[in-house]
């Protein structure tokens, strides 16, 4: 937004020897950023007054004529279109180098053979109407040589705003409320916005305006006047002047008005021709109701869009835009002025779905105060007086009033108050800055009523904490001294489910090379049945993104799977990993409502995926990234597989095994059954892994932390041994047989196994190194021997094991 410091200036004092950058800074300090400041003769810069000494044609173009023009300093060669250039008249000319307000840079230049150095400007070039007819010719007074914003009296300054400051500030969004905060800050007084003669609010006529609002919440308040003898004429150059200073073209004298009073006063105004006009409505749009608007772009309106129409059909946009069926022409002679406050939810939502963002529908979206209308529209009816002075109010003012603005008075304690803003301050500073803004002020000891203006009231100040924002703004942040808070700060407990998870992934990253994924927490039922995997029982989301993603997961196979597929073709053997979040359908841990229902059971996993050419391969490398996890965070516990009573769906007969740990389990591994993996577009074999981080996380709270461990004196006794057995011997059952047998048996280490005709049919031969030692002497062969005579005996009598010795 553009502010005027000259129309600034009509409502409050500027000291003369405040400086523009001063008055930028206060304002940003206190108010609204100010992102830049200008003087406006900068738009004219470069840009001079000349005299056309001659004229001819152009030999080369029928339209074009070569004139010579005196600047003063030089006579310059310029080619012409303008049909009204004529010797002897004075011109605007832009030189070479000057950037015109459009954005058009003047080049020396060669037009149709002939050299042209400069531009003879019309006035929709130079921005101070739409007249494109001809150039634009001053009067024969005008100073030749002299700068054209010297010509035009330019000497005010213009203050660029930063819109985002002013998003909660619709009381802002004019140069009248700008100059209430200015007469704050300044402690200047500030004078009243409307001073009008009542005499000229009396209508000389009796016709009457029907006006009906179908729906109370879209439009709180509605003023309908109608004005007859008016004329559609160019606007007085003070009012082009005020609108071209803050970047407004000027249209016409009605239009001009409208949008001038809107840039005083932050209120919105729109002026339609009252001749096609006999009634009128404001309601929501109707299905596929459409409306050409005033940019000439026919609409197609959205659903719940606020329309003003004559009863029938649509002729504005209300809020946003006019309709091009009711606008004012050059042979308008009657009026219908509007003034109005719209519901500001259905104004942005219909500018957004219009794609129509205008300084209208930018106004009305921060909720104007309704008590705003009345001021606007008796404002814009005496500057049409002004202009227009044969204009009459032809009959009574249309004035529907849906609102009851309850203005609640906001108690605040003077010591929370003082407490809060950290600084010393008396009440009668705090009653001079608030009433300087507007509000009412009633003090009782230590208690301060505050009642907000009807323009802070509206979705603004409601609470102390707005009544001490506005305070402490006033007396600027910067003034407020900084001061260290006198508390005791401490360290947040240590959160192990967070640290685990990051070591997981250090882990499996780093040593174990894996690529963490992360995948939605949904799934879908073709997914799931290309698992075999009944989907009735997984929970179904009420509003899925999409019918991929209507179930909550209860694995993270199948999104890990997808992972794969995607990426088959860029890698031939690699792995992922991922931590995400399963949903079941039985009742979890938090509490969904007051009834005090529970929301589904919510767990977290670890998956963990290998893809390969060689499925044992995938399985071994699998089982090894299991072992490097568990060693990594836990180096005195060992992992056990032990067979699946049931079977997942997914899983490949005979290649499934169930993950223990400290006698728990934990997870489950398997191979992905092929034609399972197939279905999901897989080329290659598939080992998978899922663990349950809940069991990982009780793990870690109860395996105590590793200490040191004096190294052994005297030396270990190492033995070699073969055992053969039936091929349905569990490994892990054989294992714990060795190494729990004997104090002294530290260590079994499988390194070789073997199945052959050499052992017979349903055979299988381990072998293991066999580790002995003991801490306070050298065993000998004789000691080493008999226990291991013992533990032979011992895996005969359980396994039916025979040493092998061929």
């Amino acid at each position: 937004m553009y502010l005027s410091l000259n129309w600034l200036k009509d409502f409050v004092k500027i000291p003369s020897k405040m400086k523009p950058e001063e008055l930028a800074q206060l304002l940003t300090l206190h108010t609204v950023e100010v992102e830049s400041w200008r003087a406006q003769s900068a738009s004219f810069d470069k840009v001079v007054v000349g005299n056309v000494l001659s004229v001819e044609p152009h030999p080369n173009a029928d339209r074009l004529r070569l004139t010579k023009v005196d600047v003063k300093k030089e006579i310059l060669s310029i080619v012409c279109g303008a049909p009204n250039v004529a010797a002897g008249q004075r011109v605007a000319v832009a030189l070479v180098g000057a950037t015109l307000p459009n954005g058009l840079v003047i080049k020396d230049t060669e037009i149709r053979g002939e050299q042209s150095s400069g531009m003879i400007c019309a006035e929709d070039e130079l921005g101070l109407g739409n007249d494109h007819e001809g150039i634009m010719v001053l009067a024969k007074h005008a100073k030749v040589g002299q700068s054209f914003s010297s010509h035009l009296l330019l000497n005010d300054i213009i203050l660029e705003i930063d819109n985002k400051s002013l998003s909660n500030r619709g009381d802002l969004w004019g140069h009248y409320g700008m100059a209430r905060e200015i007469s704050t800050l300044l402690k200047t007084p500030l004078l009243p916005y409307l001073k009008i003669d009542e005499k000229i609010l009396i209508p000389s006529g009796k016709e009457k305006i029907a006006v009906k609002i179908e729906d109370k919440n879209i439009c709180s308040r509605y003023i309908a006047v109608k004005i007859n003898n008016v004329k559609n004429t160019e606007s007085p150059s003070w009012l082009k002047e005020r609108l071209t200073a803050v970047n407004v073209r000027p249209i016409n004298a009605l239009v001009d008005i409208t949008n001038y009073v809107m840039f005083e006063s932050g209120q919105p105004l729109h002026v339609f021709e009252a001749d096609k006009i006999q009634k009128i409505t404001v309601r929501l749009s109707k299905d596929d109701e459409s409306l050409e608007t005033l940019d000439g772009k026919e609409r197609l309106l959205p659903k719940e869009t606020i329309v003003i129409s004559d009863g029938s059909d649509a002729i504005a946009v209300a809020g946003i835009m006019g309709g091009a069926n009711s606008a004012v022409n050059e042979n308008t002679t009657s009026v219908i002025l509007e003034a109005a406050t719209f519901n500001a939810v259905y104004v942005r939502k219909a500018s957004q779905r219009l794609n129509l963002r205008t300084d209208a529908s930018m106004r009305f979206e921060k909720t104007l105060d309704p008590n705003l209308p009345e001021m606007a529209w008796q404002r814009a009816w005496q500057l049409i007086k002004e202009i227009f002075p044969e204009a009459e109010i032809a009959g009574e003012v249309v004035d529907v009033q849906n609102f009851d603005l309850e203005i609640k008075a906001i108690p605040l304690d003077f010591s929370w108050l003082k407490k809060k803003i950290g600084k010393q301050i008396s009440r009668k500073e705090v009653q001079s800055i608030l009433e300087r803004l507007g509000f009412q002020v009633e003090i009782n000891k230590n208690l301060l009523i505050v009642t907000p203006p009807s323009w802070r009231a509206v979705k603004d100040v409601t609470i102390k904490e707005d009544v001490l924002e506005e305070i402490a703004r006033v007396i600027g942040y910067d003034n407020i001294p900084a001061v260290t808070p006198n508390s005791t700060l401490s360290f947040l407990p240590e959160n192990r489910e967070l640290l685990l998870e990051r070591k997981i992934q250090d882990i499996l990253s780093g040593s174990g090379r894996l690529l963490e994924v992360y995948n939605y927490s949904f799934v879908s039922e073709v997914a799931l049945s290309k698992l075999n995997i009944d989907p009735s029982r997984y929970l179904k989301l009420v509003n899925p993104i999409s019918e991929q993603q209507a179930l909550l997961r209860q694995s993270l196979l199948p999104g890990l799977l997808q992972n794969l597929r995607l990426n088959q073709f860029n890698y031939s053997d690699f792995g992922l990993f991922e931590l995400g979040r399963i949903f079941l359908s039985s009742p979890g841990e938090y509490v969904k409502d007051e009834k005090g229902d529970f929301l589904p059971y919510q767990g977290k996993r670890l998956g963990l995926v290998v893809s390969g050419v060689d499925e044992n391969k995938n399985f071994d490398q699998l089982k090894s990234y299991l072992d490097l996890l568990f060693s990594s965070l836990w180096s005195q516990i060992k992992l056990e597989y032990t067979a699946l009573e049931n079977m997942p769906a997914w899983a490949k007969e005979g290649q499934v095994a169930a993950i223990y740990c400290h006698g728990k389990e934990v997870g489950v591994i398997g191979v992905v059954d092929n034609k399972l993996a197939n279905n999901f577009g897989l080329k290659t074999k598939v080992a998978f892994a899922e663990i349950n981080f809940k069991d990982l996380l009780l793990l870690d709270n109860s395996v105590p932390v590793n200490q040191y461990k004096e190294s052994p004196k005297y030396p270990a006794v190492v033995r070699d041994i073969s055992f053969v057995v039936d091929e349905k011997i569990l490994y892990n059952d054989f294992w714990r047989l060795l190494v729990n047998f004997h104090p002294l048996l530290v260590k079994a280490e499988l390194f070789d196994v073997y199945q052959g005709k050499a052992l017979g049919e349903d055979k299988k031969s381990w072998a293991f190194h066999l580790t002995y030692q003991a801490t306070d002497k050298t065993l000998t062969a004789e000691e080493v021997d008999l226990i291991q005579k013992d533990l032979i005996q011992a895996c005969h009598d359980r396994f039916e094991a025979q040493v092998r010795d061929f």
